[in-house]
This record gives C-alpha cells, structure tokens and sequence, in this order.
C-alpha cells in the first residue's frame, strides 16, 4: 500500500458519518483529495528529476500521469462530463523517451560482452534528451501548475450501480481485446487493466467492497506483462540500430527469450477468455 492509499484508508476509518448525505460528500472528497494528491506527486518528482535527474523520479512522474488519466476517465464516466489530460501529454511523451533510453542502457550493460560504443551513444543521446527537458523544465513546471488549477470536479454522482457499470464496461473492453490478441493487443490488455486497478484504488472502501476485482491478481499479472514489453521494446528498439556481432546475438536471445514470455502469458490469457 502507497502513502496516498493509507491516507484514503485513514480517512475512511477516522470518519463518523452523521448521515448518508455526509458519507457520500467525504466519499466525493477522497475521490478529488487522491487526484490532487497525485498533481502534488507530479510537481514533486517533476521538480525531483529537474534537480537531481534521477531516472526513478522519472519514472514515478509518468506513474503519476497515468494514475491521473485513470481517474479522470471514471470521473467522465460517472458525470457525463468531459476532463480533458491531453495537456499532460507532451511531458509524458518526453519523460518516456529519456526513460526508455535509461531502460535500454542499462538491458546493454547487463549483457555478456556489453557494446561500449554503443552504450556511449546511447548515454549520450539521452544527455542530450535530458539536457533538452530540463531547458522546458519552467514550461512543465507551468504546464503542471495549470492543469492543476484547471481541475474542478463538481460532486461526483457516487451511484452503486453506475460505478459497477463502470467497472463492467471496462473488462469488457479487455475481454475484447482478448478475442484476438497479438503483442499490440497484449500491451494495450494491460493498460486497461492498471487503468482498472488505479481507479479501484481510489474509491472509498464501501464502493470497493461492491466491485468484483481481483486487485492482487491483477497486479500479479500486469507486473508479468510489464517485464515483457520491457523485453519487447528494447528489441524493437535496438533493431533499428547498427550492431556489432556480439550484440546481435544477444538481440537474438532476447527474441527467443521474448517469444517465451509472449507465449506463456498468451497461453495463460486464452485460459482466462476462456
């Protein structure tokens, strides 16, 4: 459990309701309190990484937006009203690039005889990449700030069949993509399922409770999803590089070891369809 989930759990168990009236007005609170708790989060990190350039800032800043789509999407959903993050866009896109350079780095370093000439472009690509974010860091900063002031939710409408119907839709959505899956759809399959699971953690416990989500399951097989695409775009990623012949082998074990974990967790994926 993270900082912002054991503050919504303290909240929810030091409460005392005087009336339904009440319970559901901190419940809409919570819901806008870990939203605003995640645009504090991303000033943090974003000023963290500005400071320090540490690639896990970087990565927590992109966690961040993610969550903050998350959220905004069952906002939509339960008002009918339209929030827009596309604002947030440009600084995930870029923080994404210097983060995959980071990822694919240190998968070269790792390998038996590491390509040091390659590694020393790389390192210098994402330098530069670096260098340029921090240049745009007082506009981030700016773009941030803005869209925080930007948000204002009225009362969310916390009805208990429309946020199951919510939660209905969305599987169905990954039920979809699992009629015909292919490693595009595999990764899409996990980020509906992360979307789903950052919502439900959002929610008051008493909305929780009535939401049928296998939370642990789900982070179990996500986290296995993940550290195949990790796999999956490093490959694509250094196929379209010059490669020294020690390093290509290495690519092609990285296929194989790929095709293995896609293979497995299709397998596993049919089941559940099933």
């Amino acid at each position: 459990m993270n900082k912002l989930q054991s503050r919504i759990q303290a909240r929810q168990t030091n409460h005392a309701f005087t009336n339904i009236r009440d319970k559901r007005l901190m419940e809409n609170s919570l819901f806008n309190d870990y939203l605003f708790d995640l645009l504090d989060s991303l000033e943090q990190n974003l000023s963290a990484f500005l400071t320090d350039q540490n690639p896990e800032s970087l990565h927590r800043l992109r966690l961040d937006i993610k969550k903050i789509k998350a959220l905004l999407s069952c906002a939509e959903y339960m008002n009918q009203e339209k929030y827009d993050a596309t604002k947030l866009k440009p600084l995930f896109r870029k923080a994404g690039e210097i983060r995959e350079m980071h990822l694919n780095i240190h998968l070269l370093s790792s390998a038996p005889q590491p390509p040091k000439r390659l590694i020393n472009q790389l390192k210098k690509e994402k330098n530069i990449l670096t260098q340029q974010f921090i240049e745009n860091g007082s506009g981030y900063i700016k773009l941030v700030k803005d869209f925080k002031g930007g948000i204002c939710f009225p009362e969310i409408r916390w009805g208990k069949k429309r946020i199951i119907k919510f939660f209905e839709k969305e599987q169905k959505k990954t039920t979809k993509i699992l009629q015909n899956i292919d490693r595009e759809g595999m990764h899409e399959y996990r980020k509906k399922i992360k979307k789903m699971v950052y919502v439900y953690n959002a929610l008051p416990k008493r909305i929780q409770n009535k939401i049928d989500l296998n939370e642990a399951g789900i982070t179990k097989q996500q986290k296995k999803l993940g550290d195949w695409h990790d796999t999956y775009s490093a490959i694509h990623f250094l196929s379209s590089r010059p490669l020294p012949l020690k390093t290509t082998e290495y690519v092609f074990k990285l296929k194989a070891k790929e095709k293995r974990r896609f293979d497995k967790l299709l397998t596993t994926l049919i089941k559940k369809r099933k």
